[in-house]
């Protein structure tokens, strides 16, 4: 039987380091008790027992689950509780009289959130993903949104975990937003997507300036300013063409006489014009060759 503890010992006095933040408790080994006899910690936590006796010892788990090698004076050994149960022990070397408890209580529930983006054009959808950490399926986690400038949280959707823990749901931000996840009373860290006036050109007549973003939640551009550019293929740079002021239905229509040849052409908000809510916004490149 002594062999047979001695052989293990050498598999499990390797314990795998607990996971970060993780707690580490010492036990005493006396003559006459483990001090402290029984001990509480939590799954993830570390034991480690040190013999402060001049007689040889030996931690021995009543269910196999660990074992030291023999300890002398001053010499340590340490296992790692990675599940919550409760371990009894005892010394090989002197079962009846040293024993011990060891309770592991559970990780509490934690969960995590991410966006697939933190910045977005208006009209754009942003995947949020997560997942629970005891990693099991049929797990309801409820979502919630707080667009800018909402005071306070608001319910989204409630959803099961895949077979694995894992979540996730398309949204579709109309203005800043911070979105965050539930279950089991316990929150993930928050996330926020930032959101991008769409901004579109358009020719019929001159050329059609358009900004869109929040049009569901009552938001208008109406009197805010954006830049008509072009840009300047012999120095690299945009050049403005026309400070315009979009009107009621975030839009203007703007004729301005373009140089002969092919022609690139973008509009731009400033963040002070977007607004609270909003980040600055550029528009994709239009190309348009000017015949005379």
């Amino acid at each position: 039987m002594r062999k047979l503890i001695l052989a293990l010992a050498a598999v499990t006095a390797l314990a795998v380091a607990g996971p970060a933040g993780a707690a580490t408790k010492t036990i005493n080994i006396f003559g006459s008790a483990f001090s402290p006899k029984s001990a509480t910690i939590t799954q993830g936590d570390t034991v480690t027992w040190v013999n402060k006796d001049n007689a040889n010892h030996q931690v021995l788990a009543d269910k196999g689950q660990f074992v030291s090698p023999i300890l002398r004076h001053n010499q340590s050994y340490s296992f790692t509780f990675n599940a919550a149960g409760t371990y009894t022990y005892k010394d090989e070397l002197n079962p009846k009289r040293l024993t011990g408890t060891i309770i592991v209580k559970g990780l509490p529930p934690t969960l995590t959130l991410a966006a697939s983006s933190q910045y977005v054009v208006y009209g754009d959808k942003v995947t949020l993903s997560g997942v629970v950490s005891n990693h099991k399926g049929g797990e309801q986690v409820t979502i919630y949104y707080q667009p800018y400038p909402q005071p306070n949280l608001i319910q989204r959707v409630s959803l099961l975990t895949a077979a694995d823990g894992t979540y996730s749901f398309i949204v579709a931000p109309q203005i800043a937003t911070s979105y965050q996840a539930a279950w089991k009373g316990t929150y993930a860290t928050p996330t926020s997507v930032q959101v991008q006036p769409k901004l579109t050109i358009g020719r019929n007549n001159g050329w059609i300036i358009h900004a869109a973003a929040g049009v569901s939640a009552g938001v208008s551009f109406n009197g805010r300013a954006v830049q008509f550019q072009r840009l300047n293929t012999a120095t690299g740079q945009w050049v403005t063409l026309r400070k315009v002021l979009l009107n009621s239905r975030s839009s203007f229509r703007v004729i301005v006489k373009l140089p002969k040849g092919l022609n690139q052409l973008r509009v731009t908000m400033s963040v002070n014009q977007a607004g609270a809510g909003f980040l600055g916004a550029v528009s994709s490149v239009v190309k348009w060759r000017q015949l005379t």
